[in-house]
């Protein structure tokens, strides 16, 4: 067996030496053509870790944004309840039987008021609260991003020494674990600009309800109580009064009012108030201001049982419905605006901008 093997050798050995050849060329030519491939493979793979981390801060950041609001909801639920009384005026009419006719129907009138204005300040409240931290968190995890991109792309020897080393030598050396770029400004500057937030919750709601206020009796000066109206035209007069209210530079008024009076606008400070307010005002904000209204005047008008009644039977639906329009429960209106993909892809909006 091997004796033929070796006389067919023998016999055949210059189209062995051929083919072996041709083959040889063949493997490198397939070598060559996947190696930059291969390169574009390792390349690709290079960005993850940049991906991955953006991904995590993105989510991580908002997880705690959305608590945030959740515990920001009681001060403005407060203000909201002092500024328009319902109760007081209910309690008035059901237990004080020497009132006249006259009487009755102012406080039914100032009832009616008070129960709409209440409604409409839950909503836009609720609805800047959600928009102007999702949008200060967003903007905050970008910058903490590219902090990270750009000590990356500047490496020194520290960036060599294993963790634990380097957890070590920022004992000895003091630096208590912060980058090269979280210097005490830096962290000073990021907690006065989400002090607007503050801002927006004392002084931004107050001035919001007074823009209420004034639209609401400008929208009902025709509506008697004794008017018969639908759903549909209930739902058309939220929209009267959100288009009265959402005048242009309202969420820049109430969140971050820059006037430039002794401003340095050059300032890190005023360069995330400059960029939060652009994002404020762009139409993908005012988009999605109006799809968050949209999920408390819906939750207002279920309360209501049928689809036409008289004027006055809606003012007891909307007064009881305050509850469920405060409610930070699953499936309440903010619980639905936090997690919804207009929200979301706001958010992701303002992180790349």
């Amino acid at each position: 067996m091997l004796a033929s093997a070796w006389e067919f050798a023998k016999r055949n050995k210059g189209k062995i030496i051929a083919g072996g050849v041709l083959v040889g060329s063949a493997i490198a030519y397939v070598q060559s053509s996947s190696r930059p491939k291969t390169l574009e493979k390792v390349s690709t793979s290079s960005e993850l870790p940049n991906q991955a981390r953006r991904h995590y801060i993105f989510d991580s950041t908002h997880r705690s944004c959305d608590q945030s609001i959740t515990d920001l909801i009681p001060s403005i639920v407060t203000q909201i309840q002092a500024r328009f009384d319902v109760e007081s005026i209910q309690e008035k009419l059901q237990n004080t039987p020497d009132l006249t006719a006259e009487q009755k129907m102012q406080l039914w009138e100032q009832l009616k008021k008070n129960a709409f204005c209440r409604i409409v300040s839950v909503a836009f409240g609720f609805s800047i609260l959600t928009l102007t931290l999702k949008a200060q968190i967003s903007i905050l995890a970008a910058d903490t991003c590219s902090q990270f991109e750009q000590r990356n792309k500047k490496p020194t020897w520290q960036n060599y020494i294993p963790e634990s080393m380097n957890s070590m030598w920022n004992s000895r050396t003091g630096s208590n674990g912060l980058s090269p770029t979280d210097n005490p400004m830096d962290v000073g500057n990021r907690r006065i600009f989400l002090q607007c937030v503050q801002y927006f919750t004392l002084r931004g709601i107050p001035e919001l309800m007074e823009y209420v206020a004034e639209a609401i009796p400008n929208e009902l000066q025709n509506w008697k109580l004794t008017d018969i109206k639908s759903k549909t035209e209930m739902r058309d007069f939220f929209d009267r009064v959100s288009y009265r209210i959402s005048f242009n530079g309202l969420l820049t008024k109430l969140v971050a009012p820059l006037d430039g009076d002794g401003q340095d606008n050059s300032s890190s400070v005023m360069k995330l108030l400059q960029k939060l307010t652009t994002n404020l005002e762009s139409s993908k904000s005012i988009h999605v201001l109006n799809s968050l209204l949209d999920f408390y005047f819906s939750a207002a008008l279920k309360m209501v049982e049928n689809d036409e009644q008289p004027l006055v039977k809606y003012v007891p639906a909307f007064s009881n419905s305050f509850p469920i329009l405060t409610s930070t429960a699953f499936d309440s209106p903010l619980f639905n605006s936090l997690y919804s993909s207009d929200i979301h892809q706001f958010a992701v909006y303002v992180f790349n901008s």
